[in-house]
C-alpha cells in the first residue's frame, strides 16, 4: 500500500515537476497564454499530491514502529526518491515565483507609468491628488 502511494506521488511530483519547467521556459519567452493555460492543471496536481501526501503520512502513523523499522528497504528507496523529486519541484517552483513576481512586478510599474500614476506613501495619506472634483 505504501509502495503504491510512494510511486504516485513521485509520478505527481515528476508532472509537477515537468509543468513548471515548462512554465519557466514560457515566461522567459514572454509566451504568458501557456503559463496560464497550466495553472489548472497545476492546482489539480498540487491538490491530488496534497491528499497523497496525508494518505501516506496516515500510513506512516499506522504502523506505530521505530523510525528504523518503519520502511521496507524498497519503500525506504522510494521514499527517498520521493524526497528528492519533493526537494526538485520546491527549486524549480521558487525559481518559477521569483521570475513570475518580476514579470508582474514590471507590468505593474509600466501600468503605473502609463496612467501616470503617483506612488502610493502610507505614512501621508492625506495628501492624495485627486483629478476628480464634486460639483453640487
Amino acid at each position: 500500500m505504501l509502495t503504491q502511494k510512494l510511486l504516485e506521488a513521485i509520478k505527481t511530483l515528476d508532472n509537477l515537476i515537468e509543468i513548471t519547467k515548462n512554465d519557466i521556459q514560457n515566461i522567459k519567452i514572454a509566451n504568458h497564454d501557456a503559463v496560464f493555460s497550466n495553472t489548472l492543471p497545476k492546482e489539480e496536481l498540487a491538490e491530488k499530491f496534497y491528499r497523497l501526501k496525508n494518505e501516506i503520512d496516515m500510513i506512516l502513523v499506522k504502523r506505530n514502529k521505530p523510525i528504523e523499522e518503519i520502511f521496507s528497504p524498497e519503500e525506504e528507496k522510494l521514499f527517498d526518491e520521493f524526497r528528492e523529486k519533493l526537494n526538485e519541484f520546491y527549486t524549480l517552483h521558487k525559481h518559477f515565483s521569483r521570475l513570475a513576481l518580476s514579470v508582474a512586478n514590471f507590468y505593474n510599474a509600466l501600468a503605473a507609468q502609463l496612467k501616470d500614476e503617483k506612488a502610493v506613501d502610507y505614512k501621508n495619506s492625506a495628501s492624495f491628488d485627486s483629478k476628480l472634483q464634486l460639483k453640487a
